[in-house]
């Protein structure tokens, strides 16, 4: 049995291999038009007759390099103004069409056809537009990362036009694409990389015209050309979104006490300027965020912060060269740096009742952009308002503002080249500058790629220096990190090796996210994936990881681990994956006592596990997971499991609910601090409980293609229960102590219980391209005790009995095109000029006499 199992690796590493010959790339012509096609799902028009078609895609999965099961036809027009795409998606059973409505940008179960352009030819950038059988548009902006994978920034939204028609013989999707949505340079000649794709989503089948090889790093590195398009000029980008918002708000405050109530409108604008070819100019003017999605809190007790992601779209939308060198951490756009807050002086009677968190923008502004010569600048620049401490004397019941951060600027500026193999060398300068006493931070990073012509192997790296300006203490006011790796990133086989370095007082949290400093990290790893299908699997991949770990001042050892993962899925697309995490010896965690000069001993550790995921397609599928792990201090032991079922009621409504339950048992870690008998602060550690459970159900409602409601319920209990105490000796061994930290009611002083509830509900219409209302309520309670209920049932009846936070908004954003403002491009009437009544129509030319090719003539 053994033998027949490597014969089949064998057999599925040679069909790959032959398959490769399917991945030449392919050149297609757009042809420039008399008369523009008009965007109604309809090819009849002429002008589609006179642009060859493009035809022959490749399957780069379920089998790479498989010709396509059905054909697709792909024409190509541009005029002055915009670039025309139409797609015949040839369908023997249009009535099995997949077609469930999901919301923009999102990825139902669902067929969907696409293009994306690089119109650099650089392998590194790209534009990606796609739609559904029923005109659900997707785009986004792509690009490679370290590894040579391909990154999708789907906040990125152009504006377009597209309209789609279910036929008996399958679907048809048209195109316009104006060229304010590209960018591309001033050139009498164009010359792009382009692939169109399709996806068949009853065979989850996906395939590209210009077949891309998936042993190979990134598809923007494996395009096909297109040719044809000349004498076309970058026209003047300028769009205007202004917008208008309005809140009520309810904060209730317990006790008997009526919940207050306030209101609130705002204005504001967004604008985006072209000013080159190349660049963009990024603006916001009196932003409003208040509609994001509320954050998945979770119980922290860790010495480290927790990273949260950007849901506003500003700050997702177009970053990806500023998000090179781990410099620029969005979030901090905003927020209140404690660290750097002015102290807040109390007169008799007095205290501190409220201290900010975050502060409200005044502006905004981006710039990026890439020349010809593959030379990308990025400047990034933020202002945001001073916050205010509250302080209030009960003796007078009197309240007032007391200036507790100042006025703020951020800055990133980025340098990036492209290199010669889709490689790159980028340079970074972030500097946050705050008004008055408050001191001021600088980093300046570097960050590089390098590749062999095959781009089979790269050579990684990177490196920053942080400085603080004005800082009270001087000694840390200067740190660095460098990274170093190489790798082979293309092939069945793939690895890497590198080595991390992080000095003890690098810092770059002021507007990059580091958890901790004074580290430095060996790493390797060992992948092995069979893309071809053999046997009862669609692919299999797997991963062997190593991490040494060491502090950096004092350099002594840390840590070690070991993590072995493999996966596969079937021929009936279902997934299943196995993982085994070892941590072999006894480390050390410096961090965790939070007390200067004391270490902690950390146990061996080995912890299994396993995940499923079923077949989207189906109209319930599942997502699952367990992993079980034990320690070797006596009696330790996690365990944690998470359940996602999905139901897809109709091609309108989904509904996804996940169950989480993590579990940490009899572990020891940081209970709390108390004087010594020298008045020295001591660390107490304790054996403890960590628990948490997690329910989220999110319901989706698409309407239709421009209307989607989105309901999403959270609730969030964590709590870290301790049932022990010690002290530690200096080599981190647990001793005796004389902390009391036992409550007479129960429990102790170290406990935590934490609640978060949220509702987020939210209606949006597209009204027109580029123009939206939004209408959002949003519900929340927070809870953070020391007091831990007994079961469930009885934190979620505590949990309701506590003051709720409503906003209920109504936002109304308006697109704005400079071009149609000032009547530049005049809208055409176009009539509709029907396909002749013959298969093939002679056409004069200036070179002669052509033939009209209709779709569906086989040539």
């Amino acid at each position: 049995m053994l033998i027949v199992r490597y014969t089949l690796l064998v057999a599925g590493f040679l069909a790959v291999q032959l398959a490769s010959g399917q991945f030449e790339t392919k050149t297609t012509t757009a042809v420039r038009c008399r008369v523009p096609p008009r965007i109604d799902g309809d090819l009849g028009d002429v002008a589609w007759l006179e642009a060859p078609a493009a035809t022959g895609f490749i399957v780069d999965r379920p089998v790479p390099g498989k010709r396509a099961a059905f054909t697709t036809e792909v024409r190509m027009l541009y005029d002055d103004e915009a670039v025309y795409i139409a797609f015949m998606n040839y369908d023997p059973e249009p009535d099995s069409i997949l077609k469930q409505l999901s919301g923009r940008d999102n990825q139902g179960n669902t067929d969907f056809c696409g293009i994306t352009f690089g119109c650099y030819r650089d392998g590194i950038n790209g534009f990606t537009f796609a739609v559904s059988p029923v005109a659900e548009q997707y785009d986004a902006r792509d690009g490679l990362n370290a590894g040579g994978g391909t990154t999708r920034d789907v906040s990125w939204n152009a504006v377009w036009h597209c309209h789609t028609k279910l036929l008996p013989d399958g679907w048809t999707a048209e195109y316009r694409i104006p060229f304010a949505a590209l960018r591309f340079p001033e050139s009498e000649i164009q010359n792009w990389d382009i692939n169109f794709f399709r996806e068949i989503r009853r065979i989850r089948e996906h395939a590209y015209w210009s077949g891309v090889n998936p042993m190979q790093a990134g598809f923007l590195t494996q395009m096909g050309r297109v040719q044809g398009i000349s004498q076309i000029k970058p026209p003047i980008r300028l769009f205007f979104f202004p917008y208008a918002s309005s809140y009520v708000n309810f904060q209730g405050n317990g006790k008997g006490v009526p919940a207050t109530r306030s209101t609130s409108y705002n204005g504001g604008m967004d604008v985006k300027l072209g000013l080159s070819d190349a660049f963009t100019l990024d603006a916001t003017l009196i932003p409003d965020f208040g509609q994001t999605i509320s954050d998945q809190l979770i119980l922290n007790i860790t010495p480290f912060e927790i990273q949260f992601a950007d849901n506003r779209q500003f700050f997702t939308e177009g970053l990806d060269l500023f998000g090179k060198g781990g410099v620029f951490y969005s979030r901090r756009v905003g927020s209140v740096n404690h660290e750097a807050a002015l102290p807040v002086e109390t007169g008799e009677g007095e205290s501190v009742s409220l201290v900010p968190v975050e502060t409200r923008l005044f502006n905004a502004t981006k710039i990026s952009g890439r020349t010809r010569s593959g030379l990308g600048l990025g400047f990034f620049n933020a202002v945001s308002a001073p916050a205010y401490a509250v302080v209030v004397n009960e003796e007078t019941n009197t309240s007032r503002d007391v200036l507790y951060y100042p006025m703020t600027n951020h800055n990133v500026t980025v340098v990036d080249q492209n290199l010669s193999n889709n490689g790159y060398f980028s340079l970074l300068n972030s500097n946050v500058a705050r008004d008055g006493e408050a001191y001021d931070a600088n980093v300046t990073a570097t960050q590089f790629e390098f590749r062999d012509r095959k781009n089979n192997f790269a050579l990684t790296g990177r490196g920053a220096l942080s400085s603080k300006f004005n800082y009270s203490d001087e000694e840390a006011d200067n740190g660095y990190t460098s990274e170093v790796g190489i790798g082979k990133i293309s092939g069945n086989l793939t690895g890497s090796a590198g080595v991390l370095v992080e000095s003890t007082h690098y810092d770059p949290n002021d507007l990059g996210f580091l958890m901790n400093a004074n580290q430095v990290t060996y790493s390797a790893n060992v992948g092995y994936s069979i893309y071809e299908p053999f046997g009862p699997f669609n692919r299999l991949w797997s991963s062997l990881a190593f991490n040494y770990d060491n502090l950096y001042n004092p350099y002594t050892f840390t840590s070690a681990a070991v993590n072995a993962e493999v996966g596969w899925m079937t021929r009936t697309f279902q997934a299943y994956g196995l993982n085994l995490d070892v941590t072999p010896v006894r480390g050390y965690d410096y961090f965790d006592p939070r007390v200067e000069g004391y270490v902690f001993r950390t146990p061996r550790n080995q912890t299994f596990g396993g995940w499923v995921s079923t077949d989207y397609r189906k109209r319930l599928a599942l997502d699952a997971s367990t992993y079980y792990g034990i320690s070797s201090f006596p009696g330790a032991y996690n365990w944690n499991y998470r359940v996602s079922p999905r139901w897809r009621v109709n091609d309108h409504i989904m509904l996804i609910y996940v169950y989480s339950f993590q579990s940490n048992n009899k572990n020891i870690g940081f209970a709390d601090k108390y004087r010594g008998p020298d008045d020295a602060e001591l660390p107490v550690v304790g054996t403890r409980d960590v628990i948490s459970h997690t329910n989220v159900l999110t319901v989706n409602y698409a309407i239709n293609p421009l209307m989607l409601a989105t309901c999403r319920v959270r609730h969030y209990w964590g709590f870290s229960r301790y049932f022990q105490f010690y002290g530690l000796d200096p080599w981190g061994e647990l001793t005796a102590t004389p902390y009391e930290g036992f409550r007479p009611e129960g429990g102790t002083l170290a406990d935590d219980n934490f609640n978060s509830f949220t509702i987020d509900l939210q209606y949006r219409w597209i009204f027109t391209p580029g123009s939206e209302l939004t209408v959002v309520w949003k519900n929340s309670i927070t809870e953070f005790v020391n007091d831990i209920p007994s079961d469930l049932l009885e934190n979620v009846d505590r949990l309701l009995g506590l003051p709720q936070a409503n906003s209920f908004s109504i936002r109304l954003l308006y697109f704005l095109d400079y071009n149609a403002l000032t009547r530049r491009h005049q809208p055409v009437t176009r009539i509709k000029e029907k396909r002749p009544s013959l298969s093939r129509q002679p056409l004069r030319t200036e070179g002669g006499t052509r033939t009209l090719t209709p779709f569906g003539t086989r040539t």
